[in-house]
């Protein structure tokens, strides 16, 4: 009497969607966990979540890169940021040869600078894009970043406020549309 074993049905996702799944459960790793410390203090400064949406394009109008990727833009979110954007990198290298779409993908850093009526928030952003028209792959036009809040530069309600936060959009009809969600954080007064 040979049983023949019995193995789960096989998987009918495609590679491309679970990459896919993949880069979006990483996403949701980073936003989730850079929160830890969301609503607590922080080396005796009170820190409190934030969260917003940026909506911002290329501008090579006025663009001072060294590298040549400046972006503009709008910010709504909560902690008095309501205001406009603009990016400027400094530095752009290849992203990782194993990366999906890998000639496609690419690294940067540069200063994000968010203007605001109650003041400038001055921001490190390094983050991974996938340049690829979107619709050619599954994650062409995605992109995610890490974001560092430098109080040198952020001045107003923000000259003393510091903090991270994470960002993750993807390109919509030739604007960069993204969410963001950290911590910020300010002195108590």
């Amino acid at each position: 009497m040979n049983a023949t074993p019995s193995f789960p049905p096989a998987r009918t996702e495609s590679r491309s969607n679970l990459s896919q799944k993949s880069i979006l459960m990483l996403l949701v790793l980073l936003i989730s966990s850079s929160n830890v410390l969301a609503d607590t203090e922080r080396h005796g400064k009170r820190c409190k979540r934030l969260h917003a949406e940026i909506v911002a394009t290329l501008k090579q109008e006025g663009c001072t890169s060294q590298v040549s990727l400046c972006t503009a833009g709008t910010i709504d979110g909560n902690r008095g940021l309501n205001g406009t954007t603009a990016f400027s990198a400094d530095s752009i290298a290849s992203g990782p040869t194993t990366a999906p779409d890998s000639p496609a993908t690419m690294s940067y850093s540069g200063i994000l600078t968010i203007t605001t009526p109650e003041g400038t928030l001055s921001v490190r952003d390094t983050g991974i894009f996938n340049t690829a028209t979107p619709g050619l792959t599954p994650t062409a036009g995605f992109f995610a970043s890490f974001d560092l809040i430098l109080p040198e530069g952020s001045t107003g309600r923000f000259a003393d406020a510091t903090g991270t936060f994470v960002t993750a959009g993807k390109t919509v009809n030739g604007e960069f549309v993204s969410e963001v969600e950290g911590v910020i954080c300010f002195e108590h007064k």
